[in-house]
C-alpha cells in the first residue's frame, strides 16, 4: 500500500515538472514581452500556475488511479503496458499542445483556443505558413520532452512496479476510493464553492505572464467545452449589410446640444455594484417599501435612471458591460474566452491613461466568471478580495459580509490618490443568505419563499446608508460621483417573470455633490442599460469614447434609446413604446412582444439585426 501511495505522489510530481518545463521553455521564448517587469514578479508565475497545474495532473490520474488500483489486486504485465501507454500518449498531447502554443503565441497574442479546430481542417496551411526553423525547432522540443520525460517516467516513477496487496478484495477498492476523491478535490482546485477557472493563474497586470501561468493543456480543453460549438451562422435572420445598416441607424443620434455635467472636470468615480438587486427592491421603481428604505433616501439627493436595464443575468456579463461597453452574448462569456479580450476596451485603462488610479473590491472569491483574469486585463492597479483581507473578519460561505467590506473600502479610499476611479462589488445578497441578523436592520415585512433573499438585501441597504453617512465627512467627497446600481436582476416577491424585459429592470442612481443642483432628486426616464455607462462617463470627462461603440452617452436627451439583453439562447430588445424577447428553442426562433402592437415588426427586426451584428462582431 505504501509503494501505492508513493507512486501516485511521483506521478502528480511527474506531471508537475513536466508543465514546469513547458513554462520555462514559454517564458525564455518571450521574455522581451516581460520588459520592465521585475524577476520577482516572472519568478511568481510559476507558484501562480500551481493550483491549474495540480488540477490538471488530477485530470491525467484518473485512468492511472484506476489501473494502480486494479494492479494491488491483480499481477497482471497487460496493466503496466496500458499504464505505460497512456502516459506516453497524454506526454505527447500535452507538448504538442505546449509547443503549438509557444509556437503561435508571438501571432495570435492569445493562448490555443478552440479556433485550432478551424486551423486544423487543413494543416498543410499550417506547415506551408511555418518557417523552416519554426517546425525544426518545435518538432525538435516536443521530441526532447517526451522523449525525456518518458524516460524518467519509466526509471523513477514506474519503478518499483506495484504488485498485489493482502486483503486485496479490502485495499483495492479502499485505495480506489481515497485516490479518486483526492483526485475530484484536486480537479475542482479545492474545497471552495466556486470550482477553479483560468482567474486561478492571474496574477499580473502583464498579459504575457498571465497566460504563461495558465495551463495550456487545461486551458485548451476548456476552450473547447466551452467554445467550441461556436456557429458563425447561428443568428443570421438577413443579410449581414442589412443589418449592419440598420444596427448603425438605430445608434444613430438625433440633432441636439450636449450636455455637460461637470465641464470636463477630472471628478472621482466610485461604482456601488450591488449582486442580485433588481428594480423589484426600490419603492420608487416597482418595489415595495421596507425593504431598500437607505437606497430611496438618497434619491433625495441624486439622479435615479427610472428605466435603466442590466445587459445579462450573470455578475461577469455585468462586468464586461460596464467596464468594457460590450453587451454579453447568448451562451457565451466573452470573460471566460481569452482570446477576444484584446479586441474590448477598458474603461478602467483609458481613466488610469488620463490619470486615475483605480481599484476593486469584493468580499468574495474573484475566481468566479474568470472576473479576476478579466479585470487584470482592464487594467485595475489594485484589486482586493477575500484572500486579501484579515482571516478575523467574519465571513459567510461566500466570503466577507458586505458591512465589513463597506468599512474597507471607506478606509482605503482616504487613503487613495486623487482622482480615482473605484468599485465596491457587494457580496451578501448572494445565496446562500447567511449575513448576520443585526437587531437594528431587522427583517422585511413580508413573509414569501423569496424573504430570505429580501432580508439579505435588506442588511446590504443598511450598510449602504452607513457608508455614505461616514464618507459624507471626508475631504474627497465632494469631488467624488458614485455610480450605485444592480448587477443583474433576481426573482422577488412581486413574482416578476424572468426572460422578460421587466425582469431587466434594475436600479441605477447617480449620487454626490458633483451633480448639479438641477439634478438632484431627479427621475430620468430614457431607455438605457449597462453597456452606456463607460461611453457616458468618458464623455462627461471630456475623454474619447469612439471605442465604446455599443453604447451611447446617456445623459443626452438626443440620444437613441434603446436597451439589449441576453436571454440564454437569444436576446431582448426594449424601446421606449414596445419590447421584443427572441429564444431559440428545439422547435425553432419563438418571439415574445411586449407594449405597442404597432411596433412589434419594427422592434422584431431591430432586435434580430443587433443581434446578429454582435455576434459577428463576436466570432471574428
Amino acid at each position: 500500500m505504501k509503494l501505492y501511495l508513493l507512486t501516485l505522489g511521483k506521478l502528480l510530481l511527474f506531471w508537475l515538472c513536466f508543465f514546469f518545463v513547458g513554462r520555462l521553455i514559454f517564458l525564455l521564448v518571450y521574455h522581451g514581452m516581460a520588459a520592465g517587469v521585475s524577476f520577482g514578479e516572472v519568478a511568481a508565475c510559476f507558484l501562480h500556475a500551481l493550483r491549474l497545474d495540480v488540477s490538471t495532473a488530477c485530470y491525467l490520474l484518473v485512468l492511472p488511479v484506476i489501473l494502480l488500483s486494479l494492479s494491488l489486486c491483480f499481477r497482471s504485465r497487460w496493466l503496466r503496458i496500458v499504464l505505460d501507454g497512456f502516459m506516453l500518449l497524454a506526454m505527447l498531447v500535452c507538448s504538442l499542445v505546449q509547443m503549438g502554443e509557444i509556437a503561435v503565441y508571438g501571432e495570435w497574442l492569445s493562448k490555443l483556443n478552440y479556433k485550432i479546430l478551424l486551423y486544423l481542417r487543413r494543416p498543410m496551411e499550417i506547415v506551408r505558413t511555418a518557417t523552416g526553423g519554426q517546425l525544426f525547432f518545435s518538432l525538435l522540443a516536443i521530441v526532447l520532452m517526451v522523449g525525456g520525460f518518458f524516460l524518467i517516467y519509466r526509471r523513477l516513477v514506474s519503478r518499483p512496479a506495484v504488485v498485489p496487496v493482502r486483503r486485496r478484495w479490502l485495499w483495492s477498492p479502499l485505495a480506489l476510493l481515497f485516490s479518486g476523491t483526492l483526485c475530484f478535490v484536486g480537479m475542482r482546485g479545492g474545497f471552495n464553492a466556486i470550482p477553479i477557472t483560468q482567474s486561478a493563474a492571474y496574477y499580473s497586470t502583464c498579459t504575457m505572464l498571465n497566460d504563461a501561468a495558465v495551463n495550456p493543456t487545461w486551458n485548451l480543453i476548456c476552450s473547447f467545452y466551452d467554445f467550441g460549438d461556436v456557429d458563425p451562422n447561428r443568428y443570421r435572420f438577413m443579410d449581414d449589410s442589412e443589418a449592419e445598416a440598420l444596427v448603425a441607424q438605430v445608434r444613430e443620434a438625433e440633432n441636439g446640444t450636449p450636455v455637460s455635467l461637470w465641464g470636463g472636470k477630472r471628478v472621482n468615480v466610485v461604482f456601488i455594484l450591488l449582486e442580485s438587486w433588481s428594480a423589484d427592491l426600490i419603492e420608487s421603481l416597482s418595489g415595495t417599501q421596507g425593504v431598500a428604505d437607505c437606497f430611496h433616501g438618497l434619491e433625495a439627493d441624486g439622479m435615479l435612471f427610472t428605466r435603466f436595464y442590466s445587459n445579462g443575468h450573470r455578475s461577469q456579463q455585468a462586468m464586461a458591460s460596464l467596464f468594457s461597453g460590450f453587451p454579453p452574448l447568448p451562451m457565451y462569456d466573452i470573460t471566460d474566452d481569452f482570446s477576444k479580450y484584446s479586441r474590448l476596451p477598458s474603461l478602467a485603462a483609458d481613466l488610469k491613461r488620463a490619470g486615475y488610479h483605480t481599484s476593486f473590491y469584493f468580499g468574495g472569491n474573484l475566481d468566479y466568471g474568470n472576473i479576476r483574469s478579466y479585470l487584470l486585463h482592464c487594467g485595475f492597479e489594485r484589486m482586493v478580495e477575500e484572500k486579501d483581507l484579515d482571516r478575523r473578519l467574519p465571513r459567510g460561505k461566500l466570503g466577507i459580509h458586505d458591512q465589513y467590506l463597506f468599512d474597507i473600502h471607506h478606509a482605503a479610499l482616504n487613503s487613495e490618490r486623487e482622482p480615482f476611479m473605484s468599485v465596491l462589488f457587494t457580496l451578501s445578497s448572494h445565496s446562500p443568505y447567511d449575513q448576520p441578523r443585526l437587531r437594528e436592520v431587522g427583517e422585511v415585512p413580508i413573509r414569501h419563499e423569496e424573504t430570505p433573499f429580501l432580508n439579505s438585501v435588506r442588511y446590504c441597504d443598511y450598510f449602504l446608508g452607513r457608508y455614505f453617512e461616514a464618507v459624507r465627512m471626508e475631504p474627497w467627497y465632494p469631488n467624488t460621483l458614485f455610480v450605485i446600481m444592480g448587477d443583474h436582476s433576481h426573482p422577488t416577491h412581486l413574482g416578476t417573470r424572468n426572460l422578460t424585459p421587466e425582469y431587466q429592470h434594475v436600479p441605477c442612481l447617480l449620487y454626490g455633490e458633483v451633480l448639479p443642483d438641477s439634478l438632484r432628486g431627479k427621475k430620468c426616464d430614457r431607455v438605457v442599460s449597462q453597456v452606456d455607462v463607460a461611453a457616458s462617463l468618458l464623455c462627461q470627462l471630456g475623454l474619447d469614447a469612439s471605442a465604446y461603440c455599443w453604447g451611447k452617452d446617456m445623459f443626452q436627451s438626443f440620444a437613441p434609446q434603446f436597451a439589449y439583453f441576453e436571454s440564454y439562447t437569444g436576446s431582448g430588445w426594449i424601446r421606449p413604446q414596445a419590447a421584443y424577447v427572441g429564444e431559440q428553442t428545439g422547435e425553432g426562433w419563438r418571439g415574445t412582444w411586449y407594449g405597442d402592437s404597432l411596433q412589434y415588426k419594427v422592434v422584431e427586426r431591430e432586435s434580430k439585426a443587433y443581434l446578429q451584428h454582435l455576434y459577428k462582431w463576436y466570432c471574428h
